[in-house]
C-alpha cells in the first residue's frame, strides 16, 4: 500500500481508528491519526514496539530507570520502545503514524504500573 493511499484511508476513519496496512509475520503492520495523550500506560512484554512518524510530532514517555524519559519523535523519524518497558504514547498537537506490535499488550492505570 502506498504512502498516499494510507493517509486518504485515515482520514476517511474517525479520530484515533486503527488501521491495519499489510500482514507481516502473523500481525499487522497498522496506522493511526490521534489528537491527544493516552490516558493509561501500556507494556509488551514479549516484544518491541516499532513506530514510524507520517505526520507532526509524536510523543512518548518511556518509564525506564528512575526517572521517566519523555521522547518528542518528529515526522520522518523512527523509534523502538524495548519490550518489557512502559509507556504512555501521545501526540497533544497531532499526529499520523505507523507502528508494529506483534505481541501482547499490558495495560495500567496506575501513576507508576512499576509498582504494582
Amino acid at each position: 500500500m502506498e504512502i498516499k493511499n494510507i493517509y486518504a484511508q485515515l482520514a476517511a476513519q474517525p479520530e484515533g481508528s486503527f488501521l491495519d496496512v499489510v500482514a507481516f509475520n502473523g500481525s499487522h503492520v497498522s496506522a493511526c491519526s490521534i489528537t491527544g495523550v493516552s490516558p493509561v500506560w501500556e507494556m509488551h512484554p514479549d516484544t518491541d514496539e516499532w513506530f514510524y512518524i507520517l505526520e507532526g510530532e509524536f510523543e512518548i514517555t518511556l518509564l525506564e530507570g528512575k526517572t521517566p524519559q519523555h521522547v518528542v519523535a518528529e515526522a520522518g523519524s523512527t523509534f523502538v520502545v524495548p519490550k518489557g518497558i512502559w509507556h504512555k504514547p501521545g501526540a497533544p498537537r497531532g499526529s499520523k503514524f505507523m507502528y508494529f506490535t506483534p505481541g501482547q499488550t499490558l495495560h495500567s492505570d496506575q501513576d507508576d504500573p512499576r509498582n504494582l
